[in-house]
């Protein structure tokens, strides 16, 4: 009497390793030799396999299901911390003026992910360039008509209608100015960090304006070079100190360090910003109520001074004062040089 295939493979105990790797051997030599024999020949081929000889086979079979599990395993968590780590790099570019390039590692896919990515930045940023560059040069080529414009307008003999004129035409360079500098902020947040003698920057800065005769105080020193960006630090000193002497009188620079930041201070006794609007101030082309009041200005020097301060990876606070006045805080991480 001849033995079936299926009857070969026996008693099973899955309980144990023995039992589940006979298992396995009977039924890959059971699947095996039924693929290459006929049945008749199967049964007495299958009965003389004895399960010794299947222990032997299925162990090591066992052992590579063992293997391939704990690798995909392992695939599996790479991914996933990979995947985690991509989401959290994008979130701090998502809140940075100057979006960093994306770390290029872990799997293929997840690496090819972020080399994808990288390269959508470099274009959105070379168009963005060549936008504001053009922008800028219809700007600075309006300059000349404009200072034409303002000497004829000297020349009309209606001392209202010249008033008037002038009024606009100031409003009119104010507005192309912001363009310009729209653009020069633009390339300011490509420039690299560097050491900087903060001291000495902003003491040549102050001492401009008082060569031009303007009255700034200077209260306070770093002490020490730091890390930062020397041209967009001196921009942001430079529209924090015009804005304050525009909207307000005694006009101070403080300066300090804390353990872990640079704090810059721009201070004024003026009229302050109504807290409702010292967020929306922030925004391009957008001035406070209180600021329009027969005072030039496009509304552009905060909102390019916070991108600047956002590149550099500080903060820019705006806040009335309780003694009176507007304070415009900046606040950088310290990097001793």
């Amino acid at each position: 009497m001849t033995c079936s295939p299926l009857k070969s493979i026996g008693t099973i105990h899955p309980n144990t390793a023995s039992g589940m790797a006979l298992a396995a051997a009977r039924a890959l030599a059971v699947l095996a030799l039924g693929q290459n024999a006929h049945a008749s020949a199967l049964a007495p081929t299958a009965c003389t396999i004895g399960d010794s000889t299947l222990w032997l086979l299925g162990m090591p079979l066992l052992a590579g299901l063992a293997m391939v599990a704990a690798f995909l395993g392992f695939k599996l968590q790479a991914h996933r911390a990979s995947a985690a780590r991509l989401a959290v790099m994008l979130e701090r570019a998502a809140s940075d003026a100057r979006i960093p390039a994306l770390e290029e590692s872990g799997p293929a896919d997840i690496a090819w992910v972020a080399r994808a990515i990288n390269t959508l930045g470099r274009r959105q940023a070379e168009r963005q360039a060549q936008h504001l560059d053009v922008q800028a040069g219809y700007a600075h080529d309006l300059r000349t008509p404009l200072t034409r414009m303002g000497l004829r307008c000297e020349m009309l003999g209606d001392a209202e209608a010249r008033k008037a004129m002038e009024r606009d035409l100031a409003e009119m360079r104010e507005l192309v100015e912001g363009s310009i500098a729209c653009a020069r902020m633009q390339h300011s947040l490509a420039e690299p960090l560097q050491r900087v003698d903060a001291d000495g920057l902003i003491g040549n800065l102050v001492r401009n304006y008082r060569d031009s005769g303007r009255a700034i105080a200077l209260d306070g020193c770093i002490g020490q070079p730091v890390v930062a960006c020397p041209l967009a630090l001196r921009r942001v000193l430079a529209n924090l100190i015009d804005n304050a002497l525009r909207y307000g009188t005694d006009v101070r620079v403080c300066a300090r360090v804390d353990t872990t930041s640079l704090v810059l201070a721009v201070v004024d006794s003026g009229p302050g910003i109504r807290p409702a609007q010292i967020d929306a101030v922030l925004s391009p082309w957008v001035r406070g109520q209180q600021l329009q009041e027969g005072k030039p200005g496009s509304g552009l020097g905060l909102a390019i001074s916070r991108r600047l301060v956002q590149a550099m990876q500080g903060e820019l606070h705006l806040e009335n004062r309780r003694s009176g006045g507007f304070e415009a805080r900046l606040t950088l991480p310290l990097v001793v040089a």
